[in-house]
């Protein structure tokens, strides 16, 4: 049904929801709307059910008055007569009420709802954010399903529905021993008093036991699969020919699971720890006349490749002003993963105007080089789970941007908020990690400053956030600045 009413609907249309605050706002007051309509509809429906009960009480009043003495009871006049009008009259009036349509306002209230509710495209893109997340952080299911991330822990737990949706997730990819944990957790929280609840959302134990008998064939635990077919009754007749179906014919996995490198992973865990730095801390008064006045904090992070952070650039009425512009013109990026996945949870908006022009001084006064006005600036949004992995800030072949400016000589990054829950830049290569914190600069050089060659140690990413958003504000000095 789903599938019908989505392609009706315009693309273009389409609402983003994984990362927008303010429509994920406008989704949860919907949600209240159309809860309140569905009371509206049960209450409707309670009242024609009440209707009917005391109708059927009151049929039944002649019926046991008359009850061991039938004969003598149809021979008074005034009981055969109510008889014959009631089965000629009644019943038909009954069928027309019984046949009348309940609550045909609310359900045309829903109707008119759908096209602004999320596609299956959205459920999809959150469930690999969860799996984006789950899998750099280290998180075993059960720990994550009872709202464990990263050493956090959240007031918050996933209930059966998502849990048995992340577990298909997981089994469609190929992960069969993931998705088998996550089915557990699924029935573990699966409510008796709940079962007709469970059929009317999709989901039912026939289906659950299905997929976990499935996922135990697929890891060779035949025996354990036949178990959990044999505790379902309208499955344990046909399980020796389920068993022999899943044998027969194994699932053939479209593994499209983003692809994140151990190295990666481990530095984006809270348990990461950094080897003690021979670099130090200091103020630069040095690369502009402006700085012998107000000297900037940096810190050293790499000599070979040249990478700095520079403490308490941004002050917080620019960081606002910044954010302000740049919200209702935020679009979703093209990047992609390692595995061509879009980065559908992150956004970008470019920046121009007197705010760039002071920006622009701001960075000419941190390097002492010359950077050309309007030079373009980027302010992205990364939501929970969004993947920029393994991404160079240079050229690999000549583009139309490299052909009039040069290449991308080096990167500046803002961070304009502060992301404590994820959200780090790190470097792979080098062993680096800086945590996103509101007002500090990163500044590094993608190419070596001699021979112009490319530095590929600056290969970086982002880990996921998993609570908040992330915002940042990027710009590169070119060859021909």
């Amino acid at each position: 049904m789903f599938c019908k009413v989505e392609s009706t609907l315009n693309w273009e249309s389409r609402q983003e929801f994984l990362d927008t605050e303010s429509a994920k706002m406008d989704l949860m007051q919907l949600d209240v709307e159309l809860i309140d309509n569905l009371m509206n509809y049960a209450e409707k429906i309670d009242e024609k059910a009440s209707q009917l009960k005391r109708l059927a009480q009151e049929l039944r009043q002649p019926l046991h008055s008359a009850k061991g003495r039938e004969e003598e009871y149809l021979g008074n006049p005034l009981h055969s007569f109510p008889l014959i009008r009631h089965m000629y009259q009644d019943w038909r009036y009954l069928e027309e009420f019984m046949k009348k349509p309940v609550g045909e306002e609310e359900i045309q209230f829903l109707r008119r709802k759908l096209p602004e509710l999320p596609w299956q495209v959205d459920t999809e893109e959150a469930s690999v954010s969860i799996f984006r997340i789950a899998e750099t952080y280290g998180m075993m299911p059960w720990d994550m399903a009872n709202g464990l991330i990263d050493n956090v822990r959240f007031n918050s737990t996933l209930p059966a529905l998502d849990c048995f949706e992340v577990a298909k997730m997981y089994f469609k990819w190929g992960y069969f021993k993931q998705a088998l944990q996550w089915i557990t957790i699924s029935k573990a929280r699966m409510k008796e008093e709940y079962s007709g609840v469970y059929e009317v959302l999709g989901m039912n134990r026939q289906d659950v036991a299905l997929l976990q008998a499935r996922c135990l064939v697929e890891l060779d635990r035949r025996d354990e699969a036949h178990e959990v077919l044999l505790d379902q009754p309208d499955l344990a007749d046909n399980s020796i020919s389920l068993l022999d179906q899943f044998k027969a014919n194994p699932y053939e996995a479209i593994d499209s699971s983003p692809k994140l490198g151990e190295g990666y992973k481990r530095l984006c865990r809270s348990s990461f720890s950094p080897n003690p730095s021979k670099l130090h801390c200091r103020y630069n008064s040095t690369t502009s006349a402006f700085l012998i006045l107000a000297p900037l904090k940096m810190e050293e992070i790499s000599l070979e490749p040249h990478i700095v952070v520079y403490h308490d650039i941004l002050p917080d009425k620019d960081i606002q002003q910044l954010i302000t512009l740049a919200e209702p013109l935020l679009k979703p990026t093209e990047m992609f993963d390692d595995n061509k996945n879009e980065a559908r949870s992150s956004y970008r908006t470019p920046l121009g105007g007197p705010l760039l022009d002071s920006l622009t001084q701001r960075m000419r006064d941190i390097t002492g080089l010359q950077i050309r006005q309007g030079n373009p600036i980027n302010i992205i949004k990364y939501g929970f789970g969004a993947p920029y992995t393994n991404y160079y800030d240079f050229f690999k072949k000549r583009n139309s941007e490299s052909k009039g400016f040069g290449d991308r000589m080096a990167t500046f990054m803002f961070y304009l908020n502060d992301a404590p829950y994820g959200g780090a830049t790190v470097f792979p290569r080098l062993n680096v990690k800086v945590p996103a914190e509101r007002g500090k600069v990163l500044f590094w050089y993608n190419l070596n400053g001699d021979t112009h060659d490319m530095e590929p140690t600056t290969m970086h990413a982002a880990c996921p956030v998993f609570h908040g958003s992330k915002w940042v504000m990027t710009a590169w000095i070119h060859e021909y600045d």
